[in-house]
């Protein structure tokens, strides 16, 4: 799952936003490009932007499920012992905030400078939910980031 992407468009618009993806392995980024398009939200500047590289994804403007082959559903679910489990999937932010928001319901505005995707997780532990949105890079799940044959 080790992958690189960077890509970069050229037009003479006065405003640009970074958009970034960091996978679940390391902290860096796995694809960065500049979007010149203007959209009405991050969702629909996501879904657009994926869809213009054919970086494969799975999902809507209101959300991300899966996006450069990463796990869905029960393959993203890690059973860590009989209490708890590691539930990963994409967040974002935008210019260094999350907001508590579906990315259609985000407007990206002149003023917007980055969004950032993150792969991370949902920590269940005895019952409760107790974070939200961990960056995957910080454990390195195994099922994830051990290079396969």
């Amino acid at each position: 799952m080790k992958k690189l992407i960077l890509l970069s468009l050229l037009t003479l618009s006065a405003h640009a936003v970074e958009l970034k993806f960091i996978g679940p392995c390391e902290e860096g980024f796995i694809m960065k490009t500049q979007v010149t398009e203007d959209f009405p939200n991050v969702g629909e500047l996501t879904i657009a932007t994926l869809s213009k590289f054919k970086i494969p994804f799975k999902g809507t403007s209101e959300g991300l499920a899966s996006a450069f082959e990463t796990p869905t559903g029960e393959a993203a679910i890690e059973r860590i012992s009989e209490v708890e489990y590691r539930a990963y999937g994409w967040c974002f932010s935008i210019d260094g905030e999350a907001p508590d928001l579906y990315p259609h319901q985000v407007q990206v505005t002149p003023l917007t400078k980055e969004i950032t995707w993150t792969f991370g997780f949902a920590r269940y532990y005895k019952g409760e939910w107790i974070t939200q949105c961990t960056p995957a890079f910080k454990v390195k799940p195994v099922f994830l980031c051990e290079d396969k044959p």
